[in-house]
Parts: C-alpha cells; structure tokens; sequence
C-alpha cells in the first residue's frame, strides 16, 4: 500500500476493513459496491459553482475528510487511486454518453469525448470495466470484451466496435403499458489509458455552460445494496427503490424538507454551499 496516500481512511470511509487481501475480481467487486453505497454521486458543488476538478488532490479529501459524494471526475479519478493504493493496475478512460433515451435514442447520438471518466482495471490478463460515478449503473465489474450478462440493477451488454466497445443496458419501458425492455446504449468506452488533466476541459466546460443538467436542479444519488436498491433526492421528489422494483415517490415540498432529506439518506448538508 502506498504511504502518501490514505489507504485504511478511504477503506473506512466506505465501510471496508483495511486488511484487504491480495486484488482478485472478487475484491474488485466489494470495493465497487462499497463504494457505490457509501459514496453518492451528486452534482451539489457543480449547482453550487464551487468549482470541483479531476485532481486526487481534490477529490480524495472532498470524500474521504469531508465525507461527500461528487461526480464522475471526482468518484472515478479518485477510486481508480484507491484501487492502485490497493494493489490493482487500473486505467483513467474517456467515455461518450449516448445522449438519447430508452424511450427515444435517436436525438443527440454520442455526446463528445472525454464527457465521462471511468475506470478499466486489469487482472489475470483480462479487463474489465469499473464505474462508480455514474448514477444508476451497474453495481459490478463488467467484462471489456463483447459479453452479455444478467448484471445488477438490469442486464448488461458490451459490444466490441473496432479497439472501443458500447454499454448497452435492457432498460425497462418508462410507459404504463407492459411494453417489453429494450436494450439502450449508455457509454462509447475507448480504452486507451488517459490522465486525469485530459478530462480538465471537458469538467470546466460542463461547469461553465449554464444550460446542462449539472446546473438545472440539485441531485443525490446511490446504490443501497447489491440487489439493486436505490435512493435518489432530487429537487422536489425523493425516489427510492428495492432491489429491480419500480421506484417510489415521495413529494419533497420545501427547502427545510430537501435538507433533512439530503442529511437523512446521504449525510450530507447542502446549506454550508449555498
């Protein structure tokens, strides 16, 4: 384990004992659960302008001191370093998002390059593809190779396209009607190894563009479980599902409401940005 860096905190942080044991695909994927239940991804510094960057100086004390979540540039940068402090050889990789829906993938197509950061680890001469900065994704290690596999919340599905590979997930039908899931792709995954200042453009300018997502309302997100348990808090609803059921709804009427909801369910307080 590497001395300047916060090993047994971090381990702590999401729950983990520091003795973890040799890296195997089975510790691989404790630690990215961990992760994604103790961790949120949240957009509550990008709301608020405070500037969050791709550094692990930036990132590793923002969750492991002051116990907050963040977003991909913040959770993937920062567990990649944990999973190298730990003994695995993991990579920086830049992802396009597939800007449609499970309902409507054709407006947009692939976002631009280096518009997600996630992790590609490598072990016992094969890949495999790690996010915990996503939302709701795949709680599980996922094979870098044309796979399909009945992973958590929703099957998963990666198709080799020349030296980069698509995520798709079976996304189950927004509609009341019983309209059969349909598969939808998430991420275009190029694996080639990047550092974390190239993704430094790509975070100012989601920061400066006033009209994204990041800054039209406050979100907290993560996993609860492995089976698929989730809990999401944004502005005026709290969402909560378990294991592969619906979500459920809960009207969150007031300022006061967001922020006892935000302490109960994230430990996290949103008023000391504000």
């Amino acid at each position: 384990m590497s001395p300047a860096f916060p090993t047994a905190a971090y381990l702590r942080r999401i729950g983990l004992s520091e003795q973890t044991g040799p890296p195997t695909l089975e510790l691989l994927a404790e630690l990215q659960l961990a992760h994604l239940v103790a961790v949120p991804f949240e957009n509550l510094h990008v709301y608020h302008r405070r500037s969050p960057r791709t550094g692990v100086d930036w990132s590793v004390p923002k969750i492991v001191e002051q116990s907050r979540g963040g977003w991909c540039f913040e959770l993937n940068g920062a567990f990649a370093a944990l999973l190298r402090a730990v003994g695995f050889t993991a990579d920086h990789v830049a992802c396009r998002v597939w800007e449609g829906s499970s309902t409507n993938p054709v407006p947009g197509g692939w976002g631009p390059e280096f518009d997600h950061l996630a992790t590609v680890v490598h072990l016992a001469g094969e890949r495999w593809f790690v996010d915990v900065g996503f939302g709701d994704c795949c709680v599980q290690p996922l094979p870098l190779a044309d796979h399909e596999q009945a992973a958590v919340p929703r099957a998963a599905r990666m198709e080799a396209r020349g030296d980069a590979f698509v995520l798709h997930e079976l996304m189950p039908s927004e509609a009341a009607t019983a309209v059969p899931a349909t598969w939808a792709p998430q991420l275009h995954i190029d694996p080639t190894p990047r550092a974390l200042p190239e993704f430094d453009g790509r975070c100012r300018q989601l920061q400066d563009d006033s009209t994204s997502m990041w800054h039209q309302k406050p979100f907290a997100t993560r996993a609860l479980d492995g089976s698929g348990s989730r809990v999401t808090l944004r502005s005026g609803v709290l969402r909560v599902r378990t294991g592969a059921g619906p979500f459920v709804d809960q009207p969150v009427a007031s300022a006061e409401e967001w922020d006892a909801r935000l302490a109960e369910w994230f430990n996290l307080e949103d008023s000391a940005l504000r």
